[in-house]
């Protein structure tokens, strides 16, 4: 006589688990600011405009964010629709809430 196999009881909380990672991101995640660093460059994605350029500071509008990037040699080298180029040596970066009170 073959012998079956008991059931398990199904954990909720796994199951759960699983359908959120592998579930649809929340809406407007592919519209957040995204930094990569290729060689000796840093590729912006969602740059709506420059805000402040100097050699040393560059100021990005990022949607609801304010993001300044610091450091030696800053130089943009493509600003294509919202994808932005730029090379030299970062030292920080900052973000800021662009609708946090207290702003100037």
């Amino acid at each position: 006589m073959k012998r079956q196999k008991q059931k398990r009881p199904k954990d909720s909380r796994w199951a759960d688990s699983l359908r959120g990672m592998w579930g649809q991101p929340p809406s407007g995640f592919y519209q957040l600011p995204a930094f990569e660093v290729r060689g000796r460059c840093l590729v912006t994605q969602a740059c709506r405009k420059v805000l402040d350029f100097a050699p040393e500071k560059i100021c990005l509008d990022m949607g609801n964010f304010i993001v300044t990037l610091y450091g030696g040699g800053l130089r943009i080298e493509s600003l294509n629709g919202r994808r932005l180029l730029l090379t030299g040596r970062i030292t920080a970066i900052t973000f800021q809430n662009k609708w946090e009170e207290g702003r100037t």
